[in-house]
């Protein structure tokens, strides 16, 4: 074995200093024309530098801000992290998992999921309709809020578990104070963020008579400490609602939003979701699975 090191490394000596190429290879063929070092290999992989951990990883200071000191010139270079099973790679800053979602160590990043489950409960009545094609007309709870302009909304709870199984990360050091009866995020730093929300539905609705049911989703930003919120974006996603019954949904329905902005320290964070039906019956609720509603945030600068 140590022989075939030994050849190797001279190989990729040889083909630096007279620009060639090297092939490691146990079956007969030449190297790609473009690449510097070609291996060939079906049953055999290759392991890159492993660290035990972030603080082992080049050019580690925990006194920076992002804990690494810049240098350029490594730009490219790729690390395994042992301690969170995933490749990092240099951008001449800071070393970036691979798995920006999951991944433990990324300064930058915080996931939350919904603490506790909402419910909207929506009753209705049909009349008839006097009018060609004579179809019933169906008046709800919810469609009546809508012209009220509350839209049942209902802010989504954010719990404070950090839990890395569950891709569930704070390295912004966000806090989660309650405005009103419900935990928000408060971000400690300003800058610019891109912040993402999702909201998982489930339930079920009868009656329905092929009218859709509407889901709305929006993140909001308080300036003042909860005392008042403004929308920074809106979505909302329609599911069709059947002629008779629509039955389990189970989180299968989500409404998504996303939104980058500038922020001040201490700015409050909030997802808000609503739902809105024309069905006799109906009743929605939203999942608590971190995979189904979340808020993630991402300082940018």
């Amino acid at each position: 074995m140590y022989p075939k090191i030994y050849l190797s490394a001279a190989a990729l000596l040889a083909a630096t200093f007279f620009n060639a190429q090297v092939m490691i290879s146990k079956t007969a063929g030449s190297a790609h024309q473009n690449a510097l070092l070609d291996i060939k290999n079906a049953t055999k992989g290759v392991i890159f530098t492993r660290a035990e951990n972030i603080t082992a990883f080049p050019l580690f200071n925990n006194a920076q801000e992002d804990y690494f000191n810049d240098e350029a010139p490594l730009e490219g270079a790729i690390l395994y992290n042992k301690e969170d099973k995933q490749y990092y790679k240099y951008d001449g800053t800071t070393w970036i998992p691979a798995l920006q979602l999951g991944g433990w160590y990324n300064p930058f990043l915080t996931r939350r999921k919904a603490d506790n489950s909402k419910t909207w409960n929506c009753v209705g009545a049909q009349v008839l309709n006097p009018f060609p094609p004579f179809t019933p007309i169906t008046i709800s709870t919810c469609s009546v809020l809508q012209l009220f302009g509350s839209n049942s909304k209902q802010t989504i709870s954010l719990s404070p578990i950090t839990n890395r199984s569950q891709l569930l990360v704070n390295n912004l050091n966000t806090t989660t104070p309650t405005s009103g009866s419900d935990n928000v995020i408060q971000i400690p730093q300003a800058g610019l963020y891109h912040i993402s929300g999702v909201t998982g539905f489930g339930g079920f609705s009868l009656g329905s008579l092929g009218k859709d049911a509407t889901f709305w989703v929006s993140i909001d930003v308080s300036y003042d400490g909860g005392t008042t919120w403004s929308t920074l974006a809106f979505e909302e996603t329609k599911l069709y609602g059947g002629i008779f019954i629509d039955l389990g949904q189970g989180g299968n329905k989500s409404a998504s939003v996303s939104a980058s902005v500038t922020l001040p320290a201490n700015s409050r964070i909030r997802l808000q979701a609503a739902v809105n039906t024309d069905s006799v019956i109906s009743t929605f609720s939203n999942s608590t699975d971190h995979r189904e509603t979340f808020v993630n945030i991402q300082k940018l600068r």
